[in-house]
């Protein structure tokens, strides 16, 4: 759902526009993954936490693996252990980069029938590969996510 449509207008914490696929709920604030709002998709909330984005085109969700080469940059993706680190893969998310003509970022316009991966790093949390194929969009903004977890890595923590 649309932060800017329900946050504060529904008893869920955020709205129902986050969605945690290590918790499997869309209240913000339990190590959510993936956020929805004014049309993009977002990957990032908190402290340190960070994740990238990129589109894969108009694909079958079934077919993307860890080794498609738009996912495979995100597979093999080590998470930084100190702060620092962690901050500056932050930064970089937000301002995107490009690898193997793929470009990825923390957030992405949503648009209906393209499939994405993600990677969402949430310390003391979880760190995911997940795709996920918006198959239906509302006239509330709302999305329809079908979503698979390509790849659970070690929950993250920060060196003190």
């Amino acid at each position: 759902m649309p932060r800017e449509t329900y946050d504060g207008k529904l008893l869920i914490r955020g709205g129902g526009a986050y969605y945690s696929f290590a918790s499997l709920t869309n209240e913000y604030g339990f190590g959510s993954d993936i956020g929805l709002e004014q049309g993009q998709l977002r990957v990032g909330f908190t402290g340190a936490d960070f994740g990238f984005l990129t589109s894969l085109g108009d694909v079958a969700i079934d077919s993307i693996t860890a080794e498609h080469p738009g996912v495979s940059y995100l597979a093999e993706f080590k998470t930084p252990s100190a702060e620092t680190d962690a901050r500056e893969q932050y930064r970089r998310a937000g301002t995107g980069f490009e690898v193997g003509g793929f470009a990825y970022r923390s957030f992405l316009s949503a648009s209906l029938n393209t499939t994405y991966a993600l990677r969402s790093v949430d310390y003391r949390v979880s760190d995911l590969l997940v795709a996920f194929r918006v198959n239906r969009q509302d006239s509330d903004g709302s999305l329809t996510l079908v979503w698979t977890i390509l790849k659970k890595f070690p929950v993250p923590q920060l060196a003190q």
